[in-house]
């Protein structure tokens, strides 16, 4: 792995560690305010702690496998494996945990977050099985992006029911 790539990745994880504390503080922010936490919101913070974590942890495997003296052309179709599994578990929960707290249709820009996403992940199963270019750090490092951007919108979509006081009726 060259210093750019790592670079690169321990830069993302710092961002995405940094991501989850600002969550935390927010949610702190929301009981500060006198805010309970519904069902929804509950959803949410797991959202943005365990993706903001995932995206961590997972920009941090390639450095350790290269610490380990694992060659190249194992470590990017491990790491996209792990992240390709961790990823599709990921998408799957979120949809069942969505549509058992917010039951109904799904707005237009989930679907499409939804829709993308699925794209991004194939593209990691097909950087480990090397279609149609050789495994390398650009679609690991490119869906690990999308996947701290994903969770940063929803956080920026959601915010204000962090943020909104109940009033008093």
């Amino acid at each position: 792995m060259t210093s750019s790539e790592s670079d690169y990745l321990l830069r993302l994880a710092a961002l995405s560690l940094s991501f989850v504390g600002f969550s935390a503080v927010i949610v702190t922010l929301r009981g500060a305010l006198g805010g309970e936490l519904s069902d929804r919101h509950l959803r949410l913070v797991r959202l943005y702690i365990e993706g903001g974590l995932l995206v961590t942890a997972l920009a941090l495997v390639p450095t350790l496998l290269n610490l380990l003296h694992v060659p190249n052309t194992i470590t990017w179709p491990l790491s996209s494996a792990a992240a390709a599994s961790i990823f599709t578990f990921v998408l799957v929960t979120q949809f069942r945990r969505r549509r058992m707290i917010e039951p109904g249709p799904f707005p237009p820009w989930v679907l499409i977050i939804y829709a993308a996403s699925i794209v991004a992940v194939a593209g990691l199963w097909l950087n480990v099985i090397g279609f149609p270019f050789l495994p390398s750090v650009g679609p690991y490092a490119v869906v690990l992006t999308w996947a701290l951007c994903v969770f940063g919108f929803i956080f920026l979509r959601t915010i204000e029911l962090f943020l909104h006081r109940e009033r008093n009726k």
